[in-house]
This record gives C-alpha cells, sequence and structure tokens, in this order.
C-alpha cells in the first residue's frame, strides 16, 4: 500500500482478467480498457483500467472544452463547461499542468490522469493544411478521459491494484464514494450475463482498388518529381455491423492479442485497437519510440513462415522506408531533446506478430528542462509513421488522395499520468463503430521504388486477422 497527500494505492484480492475487470463496472462510456493483451520484451507489463471519469478534455470544431461528468457512471454524460481553449495542445498542458503531482517510486506508470484517443487531424492546429474532404464520421479529434481512480494489472505477478487521486476539478467526498463504488463491483464476483454478440457485412472500400493503384502511381510521381521522400497511403474499408462493441473487441482480441489493445466506447462511436506500435513513451525525462515500416504475412508453414521474415529483414526497400521515418523522428524529436541526446537504439529488428512480421526500430532521447508531455507532442504530432517525410509536404498529398479525413485513425491512444508520464500507441489495426459502420483504415509507406499492387497486398495483409474475426474472405469490392 502506498499513501502520499495525491495519490493512494491499494492491493485489489481479484483474479479477474483485464477484460473482466473492465465488464464488472458496467460502465463504459466513461471508461477506458488498455489492455497489454501480448506480453512482449519491454512492452505489455501492465493493463489498464479507469474508473468512472470525474471529466473530459475534448475537441471538436476548433474548440477543446474541459467538463466535468455527473457521478457514477454517468454514460460520459457531462455537466457545465470548466474551461474551454482554441489550441488543443495548449489545454493539454494546462490540464496536465493543473494535476501535476510528484513522481513516487515504485507505484504503477499510471496512476490517474488523462486517458483516450487523439486523432490525427489534431495537426490541423500546428500546421496549415488544405481541407479537401470531409470529416466522416464526426467525431471529436480528441477525447480524454479526466481519470482520477485506475485499476492497474501488473501481469508478471497477476496483481492488481487500485490508485487513486485527488484531481483539481472534484469534490473530494462524493469522489471518494464513487471511488468505493467502483472498487466494490471490481472486487466482487461478476453479475451473470447473456453472451453478447455481433453481426458485420462485407467490408467495402471506400477507394476501389483501381483507384487505389492509380493514387499509389501517383505517390510515385511526386516522389520522382522531388516533392517527398515517402507518403504513407491508406484506405478504408466499411461494412454494416450490429450488435455489442464490447463483443466485436473480445472476439478480436482473442484472435490477435497484441501489446498496445484498447477499447474506448463513446455516444459518438467506439474504437476497438489492436495496435504493436508504440508512438511515444515519457518516463521522467526520457522518451522513446518505436516506429514500425516494413511488413510481411506470415505464412502456416514454418518454412514459408522463415522465409517470409528473411525477406523483410533483407529488403532493401524495407529498410529504406523505416529509415526515412527513424530520420523523420530523430528530427522531431530534437526539437525538444536536449542537444546530443537523440539516439538510435535498435534499427531494422524483425518481430514476429501474429497474423505478420513487422520490422521495428527504437529511438531514444533526453528532453530539455521545462519540456512536458504536451510539448513532446506537440513537436512530434501526428505520428511519423503515418505521414510520410518530409511530413507537411506527405499530409498535403494524403489530404489530396485519400477521399476522407482520417479522424482516429493515424493518432494515437493511450494515457498521460497526473506525475509527468505519458504512454502513447499508432492507432493502427483499429476497428472504428459508427451507428450502425464498421469502419477499418489500413495502408503503408509509399517509396521510389513501390509497386502498385504490392502495396495493396501489403495493407490488406495488415488487416487479415481483423477480416477472418469479422468473417470476411478479406476481399475489397468496389462501392457501388
Amino acid at each position: 500500500m502506498v499513501n502520499s497527500d495525491t495519490v493512494q494505492v491499494l492491493p485489489l484480492d481479484t483474479d479477474a482478467t483485464p477484460r473482466e475487470l473492465y465488464e464488472r463496472l458496467a460502465s463504459r462510456h466513461d471508461t477506458a480498457l488498455l489492455e497489454s493483451a501480448r506480453l512482449m520484451p519491454g512492452l505489455g507489463a501492465w493493463s489498464y483500467v479507469t474508473g468512472p471519469a470525474l471529466g473530459m478534455l475534448e475537441t471538436q470544431g476548433g474548440r477543446t472544452t474541459l467538463r466535468r461528468c455527473d457521478g457514477v457512471g454517468g454514460g460520459g454524460k457531462s455537466a457545465a463547461i470548466l474551461r474551454e481553449w482554441h489550441d488543443p495542445f495548449l489545454a493539454l498542458e494546462q490540464v496536465l499542468a493543473a494535476m501535476r503531482a510528484p513522481a513516487a517510486a515504485g507505484l504503477p506508470a499510471f496512476t490517474g490522469g488523462l486517458a483516450g484517443w487523439l486523432g490525427y487531424d489534431l495537426v490541423r492546429s500546428i500546421e496549415r493544411l488544405p481541407a479537401r474532404v470531409p470529416a466522416d464520421p464526426g467525431l471529436p479529434e480528441m477525447r480524454l478521459l479526466v481519470a482520477d481512480h485506475v485499476f492497474a494489472h501488473e501481469h508478471g505477478t497477476r496483481r492488481w491494484w487500485l490508485c487513486t487521486r485527488e484531481l483539481p476539478w472534484g469534490e473530494t467526498a462524493s469522489r471518494r464514494g464513487v471511488w468505493a463504488h467502483s472498487r466494490a463491483r471490481a472486487a466482487g464476483a461478476a453479475a451473470p450475463q447473456q453472451k453478447a454478440g455481433f453481426r458485420a457485412g462485407e467490408l467495402v472500400s471506400r477507394t476501389p482498388p483501381a483507384c487505389y493503384l492509380q493514387d499509389v502511381a501517383r505517390v510515385v510521381e511526386y516522389i520522382h518529381a522531388g516533392d517527398v521522400f515517402q507518403v504513407n497511403l491508406s484506405h478504408r474499408l466499411e461494412a454494416a455491423f450490429a450488435g455489442d462493441p464490447w463483443a466485436l473487441y473480445c472476439a478480436l482480441a482473442q484472435a490477435n492479442p497484441a501489446p498496445f489493445a484498447a477499447y474506448i466506447e463513446s455516444e459518438a462511436g467506439t474504437l476497438a485497437s489492436f495496435s504493436p506500435e508504440r508512438f511515444l513513451r515519457l518516463e521522467g525525462s526520457r522518451v522513446s519510440a518505436r516506429p514500425i515500416k516494413g511488413t510481411r504475412a506470415r505464412a502456416t508453414d514454418p518454412q514459408e513462415d522463415a522465409r517470409a521474415r528473411d525477406l523483410l529483414a533483407a529488403s532493401e526497400k524495407d529498410r529504406a522506408e523505416n529509415l526515412m521515418i527513424v530520420d523523420l523522428m530523430r528530427n522531431d524529436l530534437g526539437r525538444v531533446a536536449r542537444p546530443g541526446s537523440v539516439r538510435v537504439d535498435e534499427l531494422w529488428k524483425i518481430e514476429a506478430h501474429p497474423s505478420v512480421w513487422q520490422m521495428v526500430s527504437t529511438l531514444g532521447a533526453e528532453l530539455r528542462d521545462g519540456v512536458d508531455a504536451a510539448g513532446l507532442l506537440r513537436a512530434c504530432w501526428p505520428p511519423g509513421s503515418m505521414t510520410g517525410a518530409p511530413k507537411v509536404r506527405a499530409m498535403q498529398i494524403i489530404e489530396e488522395l485519400e477521399p476522407v479525413r482520417r479522424g482516429p485513425y493515424a493518432g494515437s491512444i493511450g494515457w498521460f499520468d497526473a506525475a509527468g508520464g505519458m504512454d502513447l500507441s499508432v492507432v493502427i489495426r483499429t476497428v472504428l463503430l459508427a451507428g450502425d459502420r464498421l469502419i477499418l483504415q489500413l495502408g503503408g509507406g509509399v517509396v521510389a521504388d513501390s509497386r502498385p499492387e504490392e502495396e495493396l497486398a501489403e495493407s490488406l495483409d495488415k488487416g487479415r486477422f481483423l477480416m477472418r474475426a469479422l468473417g470476411s474472405t478479406g476481399s475489397v469490392v468496389r462501392r457501388t
């Protein structure tokens, strides 16, 4: 047990899995599951479930608001606006500063603060980009729960901890009642529930295959003309959806456990994410990033699978693609890092995932004095692995060629701790559910020697496990 003026950490006696504990809270719209569903070296040691939120920090339509939520299991409904901003990164900076508390040794990395998603299009508050395509669906560009209590699960020991923090916007007596209610639900036996299900229709592309091939060829033309070195081009698949989004998440998590899985539900839309990629982690002043570029599909035959791995490891194209993003991220980090501290810790590592081999590099840096998580995020936004290089010109081409804004896709999911830490994944391998629609966006980096047919095939390989779990053949057909 840890007690201080700012945080209390108490053991929780339960053998629940992170998903089971999330179900016990029975409050979806104001809670979040950040699940390490697959443990990997250096990744996935902890999972977190946030209790019913104290408030909400949300950006939509150029306006960022901080609201307080209305009690136990408020369903995300919010009371009056406490404060508003035009700059979402300034809002993030000031909210984190208001809740800032000293770090303490021996605690879980996330003991309370903010948790949720940040969408790709937050970049429009940093860079002037053309606005040629619609936002569909019209989700918030940022939606972060103000989490004053967090259930932290250490996978190595299978132990649970309830972490509570007194944050500036809550009434202490009433919030302690919320914490006690959450603790009782989490520690108690789960109520019997009827098994929910879901149905998904055929996946159809907003960018038919022939059009996507033309778009890849157009990017290659831009590269040969000297406009850009790489563009991360994506296409969106959609299907009709009916049933329980949580049932979908559980099915997909079973099919493809990931180190950065997440389930975040709201009235506007629900994200079920199975990302293998860390965007940024901040521990004290230490920053780490793990960009992924380079993919090969896994094979069931061991010899074919090993051959796929070896082909990726030896691919000059994939190495060049990966190195471009490493250099881009070195440049982004250099804006806020101590001089000489940006380094490449590992280059071109081949990493096994359930459905694909990935080429991963690892970077590190030390933040300059006076730079916090919000400043780091502003300097690096959006994730370089999802744009291309140079970053601004790549994003202009993305706006020209993709038929709809990206929304949460290519942004981040994760947490900001009140003590200053941060851990964010890249929003890839992620299903968005909005109304009766299921949306899945897939893409990859296009470089000078890219072949359109291979780029399309690689993008579909990345979503193959999702398609199988949805009952799709994985084919993509033209929208009529």
